[in-house]
């Protein structure tokens, strides 16, 4: 009955609305030097009439997603003309760039495009997060992808699972929209595990905004919001394969195979399957250090166009996930047994129109599917968390301009559903959420350096009734462009999923309780807070070599939110708290190339966190308040890279919070440093890549990660005050195939 309302709803939806809003784009930018073409890397590739834009790569490549009513392309580089590309119908194009009068034959190809950065014409504060820098570590999955990415903090959830979990502005990553291209993709019951579930090497880039993203992607975004974009069917790799092994028994294959069937239509398939079938226990509590397990996972994509400007895609994604932890000696042994099962179904369709740069229609669509089981304990005394749930997602979106194209803007309207089925230790909470919504966004240039986006939308909730999302960003270039000055306000809101999204806490012995609000369904409440931010990012040259300095504020307020207050030490509380969280985040990194091929990244971050406890502001539990970045990066002219990573971790409020001052102080985990490395070398005139790399050098460890572990049955028992790595030192290994089409000049 739940899939049939849900094939209903879309069809009806659907019905009345077909468009499309972005295509892919991608090509080479050459300079032409002594009559020979030279590839520009660096080169600035730009819409006309729109500020998307990115820098070429090595190769003079660029690949990026584009309105799908562009027709023209702007390309610059220092030292020649600024040129323009048509492409209308076109998927790929060749830019040829001719030098300045004054400067024919002499030209310095010394720039170099980053793995990550600012997008300098985003009017958000916008990272990109480009797969070169999550290369660096060891990365299988993008919950282990940000190690490098000081706007993302990466810890362990828990002392038994071995599941990451990202905190973007010092909040959990549960209030990050986080999207794939642009659609929704890890929320809901898919929240704990999600990221996990997402192959690095399937992904072709990471957006990271901070604060309050686009209303045209919905309402959620509270602290921020991720987008993914995956390797498409029209893309450069006819070919990948990656290999992965590490000292923890850890195995995982990779690998994507892609066709063009015709000049309109290409497919591209991916596979994965991993395994760990390695019991360790350095640490000798009784319990695994990361659990034994097996994934598969499988991908087809679709891809097509047409003269006529009609231009889609079809995605299909299945994976399965087997996992066993804790205990696996003794009479009565602790176990953890996890069961995942998700079906992701997500497609793009639309009309661009030749004559009209400006205008395009643009729809997306995208159904989800989870199943999930987790059994703690043993088959004579266990607790059962079982998750099932379906979601169907429908944006359908118009983009046209007032009069030119300094006054632009985006309508639609969308359509969310959730069907939610939550039950643990005779606790269940079924929820039936039907959210259609409409928006529009307008985005104002008065002037080259000015841009000042504004955005609206009103949604109907049928738990939580009508509700307004507001958001506002502005971006304002100084000293000639050299320094950016952005603003950024909104509200956002959330349904949360309080046992998916707490799954850490649920491995205690803790009793669960939870409290209901008069003329509420059981534990059903919407989270509603405030996010303003302020950035400024200041770009100089040190000899002839770019760096860059950042700063950001944040402050997201929380009006109303589900609290998990973990300060008993007989139960866990879920229960609605208002005006509760504060959340100030405050960055500065300054990112520096004091060589052709080296890169150096520092960071700052203070996170002062703070929620209400018995009427009092205390500090949120296992948040550091203070982290320390630093990365060094070196590449050799004979395809080597060296890139290490230091961060310093400060002391986190351990939960069991008293008011006592005296012991109070001896409830924070003492300051430590995690130190990783990596070596690479790329096979001359070969598509291989090698890698080996170290993770946790010094082999620190937290004591104890787990309370009550002598007896996991007792009162005491409770693996989730977890504030640092268990596993301890850990070399890896692998290798990297890659084939891609020739280069046609």
């Amino acid at each position: 009955m739940k899939l049939s309302k849900i094939v209903f709803l879309i069809v009806c939806v659907t019905a009345s609305f077909s468009m499309a809003n972005a295509k892919e784009i991608s090509g080479y930018v050459y300079g032409l030097v002594k009559n020979k073409k030279v590839p520009l890397e660096a080169a600035a590739v730009k819409e006309m009439g729109f500020p998307n834009g990115v820098l070429t790569d090595a190769n003079g490549f660029f690949s990026f997603e584009i309105n799908a009513a562009t027709t023209q392309l702007e390309v610059s580089y220092v030292s020649f003309k600024t040129d323009t590309v048509n492409v209308a119908d076109k998927k790929a194009v060749i830019a040829v760039l001719i030098p300045n009068s004054g400067d024919l034959g002499v030209v310095e190809l010394n720039k170099k495009r980053r793995s990550y950065g600012l997008r300098s014409l985003d009017p958000k504060t916008t990272l990109h997060l480009r797969e070169q820098e999550f290369q660096k570590a060891a990365c299988c999955n993008l919950s282990e992808s940000f190690e490098n990415a000081p706007a993302i903090d990466v810890s362990f959830t828990d002392a038994v699972t071995g599941t990451k979990q990202i905190r973007m502005l010092g909040l959990d990553g549960v209030y990050t929209n986080i999207t794939r291209e642009f659609m929704p993709s890890v929320r809901g019951l898919n929240s704990f595990y999600g990221l996990s579930f997402i192959p690095a090497a399937w992904v072709e880039g990471i957006q990271i905004t901070k604060g309050a993203g686009s209303v045209v992607n919905g309402f959620e975004s509270m602290s921020g919001q991720i987008n993914i974009e995956m390797k498409k069917p029209f893309g450069r790799d006819q070919l990948l394969l990656d290999q992965f092994v590490s000292e923890s028994g850890r195995a995982e294959t990779d690998f994507m195979i892609r066709k063009d069937l015709s000049k309109y239509l290409a497919t591209s398939f991916f596979g994965r399957f991993g395994i760990r079938p390695v019991e360790m226990d350095r640490n000798n509590d009784g319990f695994l250090d990361n659990p034994i397990s097996q994934q598969v996972q499988l991908m087809n994509r679709w891809q097509f166009h047409r003269d006529n400007g009609v231009e889609g895609q079809f995605n299909i994604s299945y994976n399965n996930d087997d996992k066993r932890a804790g205990q696996f000696a003794g009479t009565n042994p602790y176990e953890v047994n996890i069961q995942n099962e998700q079906l992701d179904v997500w497609a793009k369709l639309g009309k661009a129109y030749k004559d009209k740069p400006y205008k395009s229609f643009g729809s997306q669509y995208a159904f989800n599917t989870i199943n999930s089981q987790t059994v703690y304990g043993n088959d004579t005394n266990q607790r059962v968390l079982s998750t099932k749930g379906q979601t169907a997602y429908v944006n359908l979106m118009y983009q046209s301009i007032f009069g030119n194209t300094n006054h632009g803007y985006k309508t639609g309207i969308s359509f969310l559903a959730d069907f939610v089925e939550e039950s643990f230790d005779g606790i269940i909470v079924d929820r039936e959420e039907i959210i259609p919504g409409a928006y529009l966004e307008y985005t104002l240039k008065p002037d080259s350096a000015t841009i000042i986006v504004s955005g609206a939308r009103v949604d109907y909730s049928t738990l939580f009734g009508l509700f307004p999302t507001f958001r506002i960003h502005a971006k304002r270039a100084l000293k000639n462009d050299k320094t950016t000055l952005r603003l950024s306000a909104g509200n956002g809101r959330r349904t949360p999923n309080f046992f998916a999204q707490n799954q850490n806490v649920l491995i205690s012995s803790k009793q669960m309780v939870v409290n209901s609000l008069p003329g509420e369904t059981l534990g059903i409440i919407q989270e509603s807070s405030i996010n303003m931010g302020v950035s400024v990012d200041h770009k100089f040259k040190i000899s002839y070599m770019p760096s860059e300095l950042q700063v950001d504020f944040f402050r997201t307020t929380f009006q109303n939110e589900l609290m998990t207050n973990r300060e008993y030490s007989d139960r866990l509380v879920f229960e609605a708290l208002q005006n509760g969280t504060i959340a100030n985040s405050f960055q500065t990194q300054l990112d520096l190339q004091p060589a052709r091929r080296t890169e150096i990244r520092l960071a700052y971050r203070m996170f002062d966190v703070t929620t209400l406890y018995e009427g009092q502001r205390v500090q949120k539990p296992l948040i550091a308040k203070h982290r320390g970045f630093l990365n060094f990066t070196q590449s050799t002219r004979s395809k080597w890279q060296f890139s290490t990573t230091v961060q310093m971790y400060g002391q986190q409020r351990i939960p069991g919070l008293t008011f006592n001052q005296e012991d109070l102080n001896k409830q924070y985990s003492p300051v430590f440093m995690l130190w990783s490395a990596q070596v690479s070398k790329k096979a001359k005139k070969k598509p291989f890549e090698y890698y080996v790399g170290l993770e946790n050098i010094l082999n620190y460890r937290q004591d104890n990660p787990i309370d009550g572990a002598v007896n996991p049955f007792g009162n005491a028992f409770d693996a989730s005050n977890i504030w640092g790595p268990v596993f301890g030192r850990m070399i890896y290994g692998g290798l990297r195939y890659r084939l891609q089409i020739k280069d046609d000049h």
